[in-house]
């Protein structure tokens, strides 16, 4: 089309430079969009956006700081798109504290931050374990006004569970209970592990009791674990309750893995 001296539109580079990223030749791509500059096509935030997200998913972000620059040197703004995308990215990889900065940087430009975006920050966060700063996340979330759902709560509970912070998970499945929301058979096995881990097994039995009656069953070896420890305790009349609901699933010692030091 060029060399014809056909008009090339900035549709039609788009579309080249969709191909050529999908294909994983991004290089390609940018380099193609930086001759069309050259030749008067200015590119839009469509176009930039592409390149973004093929960057951001291949965690490519040599190419990515190329494409930001070039970006910066056409005065094209990022959209909200352009900041799910970044964000999606950097926490994949493990980039939370950038991701932070552009959801700071979202608010300050009026950008609606949706809750999925402070799960992504909040669960890495945790993942890496380092709770306050995800616990910092979910203050600065509800003091802007954007709802934590379930995710934002399973994300937080696990990591605490994992941390052995079980007095602060189960303030967040209290505050979580008080927005309506009810814990599910994941969360409920989270506790039990992280209440097993730390020797607290009447704790880990009280959950559960509440599991069971919630119609979720508990994980054989887990509850292996609270057989054993109520045993230690001495708390024979609920560790033989446990036993019966365990058998009546159709466990066996030689099955399940537990000891059975009494007659059921």
């Amino acid at each position: 089309m060029v060399e014809s001296g056909i008009e090339v539109s900035v549709y039609s580079l788009t579309v080249v430079v969709d191909g050529l990223c999908w294909s994983g030749e991004v290089k390609r791509g940018r380099e193609l969009v930086e001759e069309m500059i050259g030749r008067g096509i200015k590119p839009n935030i469509v176009t930039f956006n592409i390149m973004v997200n093929a960057c951001a998913k291949r965690w490519n972000f040599e190419e990515l700081d190329l494409v930001l620059l070039l970006m910066k040197k056409e005065r094209v703004a990022f959209n909200d798109h352009t900041y799910k995308v970044l964000i999606d990215g950097f926490t994949s990889f493990g980039k939370v504290d950038e991701a932070n900065k552009l959801v700071l940087e979202m608010h300050d430009k009026g950008l609606k931050v949706d809750t999925h975006l402070y799960n992504l920050i909040i669960d890495r966060y945790c993942r890496l374990g380092s709770m306050d700063s995800a616990m910092s996340m979910f203050g600065e979330m509800t003091d802007r006004s954007v709802f934590p759902d379930t995710d934002t709560y399973c994300a937080l509970i696990s990591g605490l569970c994992k941390a052995g912070e079980m007095g602060l998970a189960m303030a967040y499945v209290n505050m979580m209970q008080s927005k309506g929301m009810e814990p599910e058979n994941v969360m409920f096995s989270m506790l039990i592990d992280g209440f097993c881990n730390k020797g607290m097994v009447a704790e880990a039995f009280e959950v559960q009791v509440l599991m069971e009656k919630k119609g979720f069953a508990t994980d054989l070896t887990v509850c292996d674990k609270i057989v054993s420890g109520l045993y230690k305790l001495n708390r024979f009349e609920e560790a033989k309750r446990l036993l019966n609901v365990m058998v009546k699933r159709g466990a066996t010692p030689e099955i399940g893995g537990f000891t059975m030091p009494f007659d059921i």
